[in-house]
Order: structure tokens, then C-alpha cells, then sequence
């Protein structure tokens, strides 16, 4: 009856709605969900990163040509006559080319501080997919508790409606007043139960990624779901083992010694690889002949050799390495604190996930009891030997019991959601 009545009220609206199970909710937002697209564009960004600090240590070639108008002269270096008169053409060029062969572990150190930095990144991804499905299962349960509580309401309203239209029941003006009452507050509580409904779907397909109420659960009603709830420990130990904050900040402490210790050894020279070439040529100016003579418009020389290559600046390097030290230290400081308090959520969430099942049970119990309430009110009402203000009174219960009852069962299912947040992985029985 319920699935059939949300169903029919939801016609107009989700005709051509795909429907899907959370599993597949989750695949979908995972897939398409932009802000975690974009992060993963970050872990790009840290391998270029990497690449870029390999490359500052890799060969080098830079060089210039021109052509260039030159006037013409003849002679040596003793005696030369020139003709401003007659022009000619001159070419120039230079290229030197250097290929670091040792570093003494420099770029060792850059390139492995880099590396750390796509793991972090590659970190903060999984934190990223793991708010993307925490939101998803927030939206899908959200609009179950939604359709849910609308149906609730939509029945209870329907039946007020026939007790009233009943003509052959007996009762006095003042009990028509309190079902009139009544009736108009069911339908007021139905019209918003209706509008948080509209908002939930357009939730849900947002955070999926599937357009303008382009998608809806696949089941409309919310269903308490008990779940097996193994040791803290065991939670704790699956924290360590996959939360990515616990890693990353031990990354970071790595990538800053490494930084600091890059920079120590910037004052030590690169032995490299190293050649110049050299020419020039012009048809309007003597060659100079012989191997000592100085020709600056026409020669060619070409030089290869190892060398050392040195940028020594030691205030520089000493400053930036103590930097990068003090940086590390500052995380070394931080770092039990920090996972003290990752292990805290953990416990925080176990505790709700706890206090949720103790939350469901009891309103389950009164669930079941206002519901036993109501039908017996309704009976003795029809029958014509209740009143209207136990009738109303057991409205009210009822109301008061349902929204608490799919309210518990909504934050069940999201404390487990947020265990899995803490833990860094699915923990969810439901979804294992």
C-alpha cells in the first residue's frame, strides 16, 4: 500500500526518472561528481610537480643565430680599409649544452620530497571519494525518510477524511469542529512533507550527477536495516590501516627533511657534462688565417669536457634548509595530537552508531504502540463510542511516533555512514 500510494503520487514527476540501488547511487556520484573529477586533476598537477624537479637537474641546451647586416673591410690586424659603402651579411651563433652527471643526491631528494607530494594528493582523493559517498547516502536515505513520512501522512489524512464524510456516524458538532481540525492540520503537514520530498529528489540527483530530477532510489520506502557492530578495535585498527590523514601527515614530515637536506646540498657543486659551440661567417670582411689569430666574423670553435658546475650562496641555502627543518619539526609536534584526534572521530562515530541502534529500538517500540493506539481510537470512533479528543490526542501520538520512528531509522543508517567516513573505508555491512 505504501510503495503503491507514493508511487502514484509521485507519477508526474518521476515518469521517466531512472531509479537506482545506493551501490549503483554511489558508482554514479563517484564517476561524476565535478569537485572529485577536480581533485583528481590535482594528483596531475603533483606528477608535474615531480617531472619538473627531475628536469631542473636534466641536460640544458641554449643557444642563439641571427643573421645581421655588416659593412665591408679588407685587411689583417694591422692594417685594415673599410667600405661603408657596400653592405653584406653576417651570421652569429653560440649554443652550450650541460647534462648533469652527479648531484650528491640532490636531485634524489627533490624528486623523492615530489613523490611524496603525489601520495598526499592521491590522499586527499580518498577523502574526497569518501565525503562523495557519505553525501550520496545522506540524499538517498533523505529522500526515503521523505517519501515515507509522506505516505505516513497521506494515510492518516485519508482516513480523517472518510471518518468525516461518514453520514451515517453519529456525533456531535463539537467532535465534527476537532476532525475538521484535525484534517486541515494532516493536510497542511502533507503539503510540506510533500515539498521536503521535491528537495530531496533534487538532492539526491544532484549529488549523483544526473541533472534536474533526473534520478530517484530505487525504493521509496525507508526500512530499518540491523547491522552486526564488531569491536571498537576492530575499527580502530581498520582506521590506521586506511584513513589517509595518518599517512599523509608522516608523508609531509618526509617530503620537509628532504627538502631541507636538498637544500644543504645545493652548496656542493653538480659535475656535469658540458659543451660550446661557436661561429660566425660574413662574405664582406677578410678571413684571418692560423690558429692564433682572433677572427670575430669568421670562425668556428667547438669545446667538450666534464666540469663542475657551482652556485655557492650560503646564507641562501642555510636559510631555506632551516625552513624546511622547522616546517618538519612543526609536523613532528602535531603528529600525535592529530592522530589522537583522527582516533577520537573513529571512537565518536562508534558511539553514535551505537547510540543510533539504542535510539531505533526505542522508537520502534513506541512506533508499534502508537500505531496499536490509533486503530483502536479509529475503531471505537467509527463504532460510535470513542470521542473526538482521544481521537485527536492519538493523532497527535501517532504523528509524534512516526516522524521520530523515521527519523531514527534515517540517523541509523547515517551513523553507520559516517563510521565509514571515519574509518576511511565501507564499513557498512549493508554495502560490503
Amino acid at each position: 500500500m505504501k510503495r503503491i500510494l507514493i508511487s502514484a503520487l509521485l507519477i508526474p514527476l518521476s515518469a521517466s526518472a531512472e531509479t537506482l540501488e545506493l551501490r549503483d547511487a554511489i558508482s554514479r556520484a563517484l564517476e561524476r561528481n565535478g569537485e572529485l573529477r577536480a581533485q583528481k586533476k590535482t594528483e596531475l598537477q603533483a606528477e608535474a610537480d615531480r617531472d619538473r624537479a627531475a628536469g631542473e637537474f636534466g641536460w640544458k641546451l641554449t643557444g642563439l643565430a641571427a643573421v645581421a647586416p655588416i659593412t665591408k673591410a679588407e685587411g689583417n690586424a694591422t692594417f685594415a680599409q673599410e667600405n661603408k659603402s657596400t653592405i653584406g651579411r653576417t651570421y652569429i651563433g653560440k649554443f652550450e649544452f650541460l647534462q648533469p652527471l652527479y648531484t650528491f643526491g640532490r636531485k634524489q631528494d627533490y624528486v623523492a620530497a615530489a613523490e611524496r607530494g603525489i601520495l598526499v594528493k592521491a590522499g586527499d582523493t580518498l577523502l574526497r571519494e569518501a565525503e562523495v559517498r557519505y553525501q550520496v547516502k545522506e540524499a538517498f536515505w533523505g529522500y526515503q525518510a521523505a517519501a515515507s513520512f509522506l505516505d505516513q501522512i497521506s494515510d492518516g489524512r485519508k482516513d480523517v477524511d472518510k471518518i468525516r464524510e461518514d453520514r451515517g456516524m453519529k456525533r456531535s458538532q463539537q467532535d465534527g469542529y476537532r476532525l475538521d481540525i484535525l484534517a486541515e492540520q494532516l493536510r497542511a503537514k502533507e503539503a510540506e512533507a510533500r515539498k521536503l520530498l521535491t528537495l530531496a529528489r533534487g538532492g539526491f540527483s544532484l549529488r549523483i550527477g544526473a541533472g534536474d530530477d533526473a534520478a530517484v532510489p530505487k525504493n521509496d520506502w525507508i526500512s530499518a536495516a540491523p547491522r552486526e557492530l564488531k569491536p571498537l578495535d576492530h575499527y580502530l585498527r581498520l582506521a590506521r590501516e586506511n584513513r589517509a590523514e595518518f599517512r599523509q601527515i608522516e608523508l609531509g614530515i618526509e617530503a620537509k627533511h628532504l627538502l631541507a637536506r636538498a637544500e644543504k646540498k645545493s652548496l656542493l657543486p653538480v659535475v656535469a657534462l658540458g659543451a660550446q659551440y661557436e661561429f660566425a661567417d660574413t662574405n664582406v670582411r677578410t678571413a684571418q688565417p692560423g690558429p692564433f689569430a682572433w677572427d670575430p666574423y669568421n670562425r668556428e670553435a667547438l669545446s667538450v669536457g666534464l666540469g663542475l658546475k657551482v652556485d655557492f650562496q650560503w646564507d641562501l641555502a642555510q636559510a631555506k634548509s632551516a625552513r624546511y627543518r622547522a616546517e618538519a619539526e612543526e609536523l613532528e609536534a602535531k603528529l600525535p595530537w592529530a592522530q589522537e584526534g583522527l582516533l577520537l572521530e573513529v571512537k565518536r562515530a562508534y558511539w553514535d552508531v551505537e547510540a543510533a541502534t539504542a535510539r531505533l529500538e526505542a522508537a520502534t517500540n513506541a512506533y508499534k504502540t502508537g500505531k496499536k493506539w490509533i486503530n483502536r481510537e479509529m475503531a471505537a470512533f467509527s463504532a460510535g463510542l470513542g470521542r473526538s479528543e482521544r481521537l485527536v490526542q492519538a493523532w497527535g501520538a501517532r504523528a509524534e511516533t512516526v516522524k521520530e520512528y523515521l527519523e531514527a531509522i534515517y540517523g541509523h543508517h547515517m551513523a553507520w555512514a559516517a563510521m565509514s567516513r571515519a574509518v576511511g573505508r565501507e564499513v557498512d555491512p549493508l554495502l560490503l
